[in-house]
């Protein structure tokens, strides 16, 4: 009798453990003083590992100095070693830490990754603070007007954004200060963004952090915090921007998944710092 060979392949929400996804966004921000701003994040996750590593380019010299000059910076949680490691590409180096270590100072880690312009994904592994999912900040949030109008629009075809089937919604905030307009598009297809965020907030919880991440709806933040009532739309965002108008010191912002797939497993995508220095801590 013949013996056939039984493959066992474990997998983790519906994802193989031999695979990896990986997640890419773009942020452009257009703000007084500070002029454009573009941060590119891109994200790896496999199981028991995760890597994020964010490209932030400024074009007004004074700013890019003040910061330091553009940069690349990323981190790895490394669940097998129990390590942290965040990482400057332009300098070459790196530093790291144990989980330990970061257990015995409740959870923070004593290592700083990325600083600055990382307004929308809130993904930075360094997080002590959980982010509520209705965006409430307390006494850090603004205060509402209640005399502020407020108009919504969810649009009931669906758009193709980074290729997701996707709902937009508009929100229309006007005060005395002016009118900010908030666009989002929401898709339902979840399976691979859940996976890269449960990746990341089992490592962060192993070292005794929380995950922190923005809301997942600024205008459905917005409106909580006034206490108006509004109609949900279920799923993740793709894509969202957001405009003051009719005020001469406004800004623009925009943000967007530019990719998320799933692709076979590949080492060297979480060991880009072994070719750096080590140092104590990163300037």
């Amino acid at each position: 009798m013949k013996f056939r060979p039984i493959i066992f392949v474990l997998t983790i929400a519906g994802l193989s453990a031999q695979t990896q996804v990986v997640m890419e966004e773009v942020m452009h921000m257009d703000a007084p003083y500070v002029g454009e701003v573009m941060t590119t994040t891109t994200k790896y996750a496999s199981e028991n590992i995760f890597r994020q590593e964010s490209a932030v380019e400024v074009d007004r010299f004074l700013v890019r100095m003040a910061m330091g000059g553009n940069k690349i910076i990323g981190s790895l949680l490394d669940g097998e070693t129990e390590s942290r490691i965040v990482y400057n590409v332009k300098d070459e180096e790196f530093a790291m830490e144990t989980f330990e270590t970061i257990r015995e100072n409740d959870g923070k880690p004593n290592l700083r990754a990325m600083s600055g312009f990382n307004m929308r994904n809130g993904s930075d592994d360094d997080s002590e603070k959980k982010e509520s999912t209705d965006g409430d900040n307390g006494d850090e949030s603004e205060d509402q007007n209640p005399e502020n109008e407020y108009s919504r629009t969810i649009s009931e075809s669906l758009e193709t954004v980074s290729g997701f089937n996707s709902q937009k919604v508009t929100t229309i905030i006007k005060s005395d200060e002016g009118m900010v307009e908030i666009q989002e598009w929401f898709t339902t297809d979840t399976t691979l963004f859940l996976f890269v965020l449960d990746v990341e907030t089992k490592l962060i919880e192993s070292y005794g952090g929380e995950k922190r991440g923005n809301p997942r709806s600024f205008s459905e933040s917005m409106l909580k915090q006034a206490e108006k009532e509004f109609e949900s739309v279920p799923g993740r965002m793709v894509k969202y921007t957001m405009e003051m108008k009719d005020d001469d010191d406004g800004f623009k912002m925009e943000w967007k998944l530019k990719r998320i797939q799933e692709v076979p497993f590949k080492q060297s995508d979480f060991e880009i710092y072994k070719k750096f220095d080590k140092v104590d801590e990163l300037d």
